[in-house]
């Protein structure tokens, strides 16, 4: 550990000494209920070799401290790694500090207040990774092992007033195989830590109690429809008044908006109330754009349980969903269980209202939980923001599910204690099992999604993420290519030319459930180095590290901030077509991206726009993103992203509106300006009224291109006039024609044979390689890696875009910036990066392609040296067809060889004929 982690863990350590909780005083109140915290020093002892049941640990005193709330990590309790670690494992998630997986004891006197004599006592533990048993005094209460919602035992009957001694054994290792890969369980998101994070307390009640509350609105009638189960733990009947109340949360304090009460009889045990709420004709609906809530009280004798619920319903609308009646599209990105300060996820409200509000600055109003379950603060805070949920169980398997019959009933049961425990929030509105289940295993989640429906009809339900086909009992689809095509972008960036037009209709087409695109995205970008000091916590990023190393040793760790930068803006441009897609299909459900923010595990996935701390990159600003990722969006269809001067430019006008209300005489207009800002042409399509919920067709513009600059990039936008509403496109405009012959003095050759003596005369060589006799060349595309070149190895010859200096002479007559643009789509799918090892260090490329960040070669696209008395360029795009070639390949020929006549021509970089020769080979 660094001397700053440890004096960060010494402020934390005194921050925490004041205790939590004070075992003379009398318990605190929450609402109605006694509460007794206890936060703060537990004693505790490790059990790695799992001896302390045999040994009788229960009865022994444990001379090590930890604070509880908290891990084993955080109280640096288990194996410290080595700061050198290296290797594979290094390279596939962010690396824990301490690393400990087996069973752990805490234990702890509370004193029990003699106010709570006769009461009913519950220990809450808020969550557990994973199993825990508890003792009082000696006596065993049992154990729990969801992962997903709070561990409870009711101890009222050891717990009389007075001091007792309380024991509890956490056990973290995998007793239920939920899949190695599962955000539950798995090493590369959360980590596998041990402890107990979140409440923890001892709750008392009265003996007859309001345990089960549930509330299910009906949005139609204006009913709240309240299922509850009152326990009367004593020993004779009794009657009384059970009664509701509810008002809204913004005024919990005032009188309550809606109130009924009736007489009940409740015998010992269990009795079930059902009472209706007539929430008023003012009642206020939940949705994404005015997310009301209403707090419910029920009371029966002295005992008072709230509840918090909007009054919603999440349904569908055809082939989309709707909140409430009205059509909504879902714009989401998924959450991973990524918290790297402290491996385990928060348990704060305002964490998690930090993270809506960053959801709802990009647009966003849907987050996915992958394979795990979020706890009561999420919901919290996506009710109060109005964003929508879709949960899951810790469940991520390869392979059938139902061949093992004790996984089958922990997530039979993890799946109805989720429903029992978080249904009443508005922000849960789906239900799925898990992540890419199903081969086989239908009937299981037929009985799972069946049963779900049945009690509670509250969510839609799904079988699975990514199934191979929707099952006729799920009421949504997530996938991301049905049986008629692709629907996310990785199945056209690689062969298909690029344009604004493409949607997913036809992938769609009798599908007759709502669609959601499935982990869009996964564009891989290079490190950002800068990001390494944030690592203050459990966790540190050992696989940046070595990244870096490997960049050095590569002699270009001058360039690491470029490679982030230029492989950045490439992924927002794909990011963005693939949201645009979405939003031009008609009738579609709407995306889960993977992700909004980068995903440290499975192999260093960095594909997000935010790190993993939800801090912006700077790679580009919420309002810019919400410009095409937002509740309503204009659109611009255009079949090409290159044109020439010659031509007409055409394209159609839509609008994606999901907004919350209908648009009454709206202009759309369009504006086409230059790269300095000046307007070049404008022009307005019929004024008209625009109807919320869905994708409407604006109007068709038509704009002949012969009066404007060439080459140049131009840019469209597209204006609601009124609703502050616009969204714009950039597009090239190329010379029909264009020299590409030779100028005088300078000679092009298609190989080293033909090349070295002109160069050995001192002549100018513009020298264009046979690709496929390029040996060891690399494969020329335009997107970056898929996901992670460690995950999907598959991948590794992969690039991450391209790096430029838009400033070069070279590249005066071809407009770039210092990116990968769409202009270059052309260029890259036709071209072999070349290693350029075998040149000097400080040695650079005129146009670079940046290297996956697994192996830092140095890869020139285009190149420039002094090689003798001669001069050269080098270009493995190919730009050999001269007039044949396209428009881009054409100007971009063109302006190296007007560079080339020059006399600016004088490269700063100088290669030994030999040096020329190895890179590109003898022929």
């Amino acid at each position: 550990m660094t001397y700053r982690h440890r004096v960060l863990w010494l402020l934390m350590w005194l921050a925490c000494s004041v205790p939590c909780f004070s075992e003379d005083s009398a318990a605190a109140k929450s609402g109605d209920r006694d509460v007794l915290s206890l936060a703060g020093v537990w004693r505790f002892r490790l059990d790695p070799k799992d001896i302390g049941h045999t040994e009788n640990w229960i009865g022994a005193d444990f001379a090590d401290e930890v604070r509880l709330p908290g891990s084993t990590d955080e109280n640096h309790v288990g194996a410290p790694t080595p700061t050198d670690v290296s290797g594979r494992e290094a390279m596939q998630y962010l690396t824990r500090r301490y690393k400990y997986v087996g069973p752990a004891w805490y234990q702890r006197e509370v004193e029990i207040p003699a106010a709570w004599k006769g009461k009913r006592v519950v220990l809450f533990l808020e969550r557990c990774h994973w199993e825990t048993q508890v003792w009082v005094d000696g006596t065993p209460m049992g154990s729990r092992n969801s992962l997903c919602v709070p561990h409870e035992y009711d101890l009222s009957r050891v717990l009389a007033p007075g001091k007792h001694r309380l024991t509890i054994c956490v056990d973290n290792r995998l007793k239920i195989d939920v899949g190695p890969h599962g955000h539950s369980v798995s090493e590369h998101t959360q980590t596998n830590w041990n402890g107990i994070v979140g409440r923890l307390e001892l709750v008392a009640t009265e003996p007859v109690w309001v345990d089960e509350l549930q509330v299910y609105p009906d949005v139609k009638t204006k009913v709240a429809r309240v299922k509850a189960t009152v326990v009367n733990a004593t020993a004779e009947p009794i009657t009384t008044e059970f009664t509701l109340e509810s008002r809204l949360e913004a005024a919990k304090q005032g009188p309550p908006s809606a109130r009924v009460a009736q007489q009940v009889t409740c015998a010992p045990g269990s009795t079930a109330v059902a009472l209706d709420l007539p929430m008023g004709d003012d009642v206020r609906l939940w949705d994404e754009f005015a997310p009301d809530l209403y707090e419910l009280t029920a009371g029966i004798g002295a005992d008072r349980k709230a509840v918090v619920f909007g009054m919603r319903e999440f349904g569908t609308n055809g082939t989309q969903f709707a909140i409430n009646g009205r059509t909504r599209f879902l714009r989401g990105t998924l959450e991973c269980c990524i918290f790297p300060l402290t491996g385990y996820p928060s348990m704060d409200v305002e964490a998690w209202m930090r993270i809506c509000r960053i959801l709802k600055s990009y647009g966003l109003n849907h987050l996915r939980f992958h394979s795990w379950c979020p706890p009561e603060a999420a919901f919290a805070a996506a009710d109060r923001s109005g964003v929508v949920f879709h949960v899951e169980t810790p469940m991520w398997v390869d392979g059938a599910i139902s061949n093992d019959p004790v996984r089958v009933e922990f997530i039979r049961a993890e799946f109805r204690r989720i429903l029992d425990t978080y249904g009443n929030h508005p922000s849960f509105a789906m239900m799925c099992l898990g992540n890419e289940l199903g081969r086989g295993d239908d009937p299981f989640l037929e009985e799972l999604v069946g049963a779900g429906k049945k009690a509670d009809p509250r969510h839609l339900y799904a079988c699975a993420t990514r199934p191979s086909q929707p099952k006729p009992f799920d009421d949504y689809y997530v996938t991301h290519k049905t049986s008629r095509g692709w629907v996310r972008g990785q199945g056209r960036f690689y062969d298909q030319p690029p344009s604004t037009q493409v949607d997913y209709r036809d992938a769609i087409a009798g599908i007759g459930l709502p669609v959601v695109s499935h982990e869009i995205g996964q564009w891989t970008i290079y490190p950002n180095f800068d990001e390494i000091g944030k690592y203050t916590g459990v966790v540190w990023p050992r696989n940046f590290e070595l990244i870096r190393e490997s960049l050095a040793a590569h002699h270009m760790l001058d360039q690491a901030h470029d490679f982030f930068l230029a492989s950045g803006k490439l992924m927002v441009l794909l990011y963005r077509e693939e949201i645009e897609s979405a939003l031009r299909t008609p009738g579609f459900g709407g995306f889960q991206l993977l992700d909004l923010r980068d995903f440290p595990g499975q192999g260093t996935a960095l594909v997000g726009t935010l790190d993993p701390f939800w801090d912006s990159k700077g790679l580009i600003e919420p309002d810019q993103f919400r410009r095409y990722c937002g509740a309503t969006v204009p659109l611009v269809r255009m079949a090409k992203r290159t044109w020439t001067s010659d031509e007409t430019f055409t394209a159609t006008a839509d609008v994606a509106h999901y907004g919350p209300q209908d648009f009454k005489g709206v202009t759309p207009r369009w504006t086409i300006r230059d790269g300095e800002g000046r307007t070049l042409a404008s022009g307005q399509l019929a004024s008209q009224d625009i109807a919320a919920g869905g994708l409407r067709a604006l109007g068709s513009m038509e704009i002949p291109l012969k009066t404007f600059p060439a080459p140049a990039k131009v840019r469209i936008e597209l204006t609601l006039e009124g609703t502050g509403l616009a969204n714009d496109w950039e597009f090239w405009i190329y010379p029909p024609h264009v020299d590409t012959d030779a100028p005088a003095g300078v000679v092009v050759c298609r190989s080293w044979k033909e090349a070295k003596g002109p160069l050995a005369a001192g002549g100018r060589v513009l020298l264009l390689p046979h690709l496929s006799g390029l040996a060891g060349a690399r494969e020329g595309r335009f997107t970056p890696v898929f996901w992670s070149p460690i995950w999907f190895s598959s991948t590794k010859t992969s690039t991450m875009g391209m790096l430029c200096d838009p400033s070069h002479p070279a590249l005066a007559q071809f407009p770039t910036e210092f990116h990968s643009n769409w202009q270059w789509w052309d260029l890259a799918i036709h071209s072999r990066p070349i290693s350029l090892g075998a040149a000097p260090p400080e040695f650079r490329p005129v146009v670079q392609a940046i290297d996956n960040f697994t192996q830092n070669e140095k890869l020139g696209l285009v190149f420039e040296a002094a090689v003798g008395p001669g001069r050269v360029v080098v270009s493995t795009i190919d730009l050999a067809n001269g007039l044949d070639a396209g428009p881009a390949a054409r100007q971009l020929r063109h302006s190296l060889l007007a560079y080339m006549a020059s006399d600016g021509f004088r490269p700063k970089g100088a290669l030994e004929p030999a040096v020329l020769e190895k890179l590109i080979g003898t022929d």
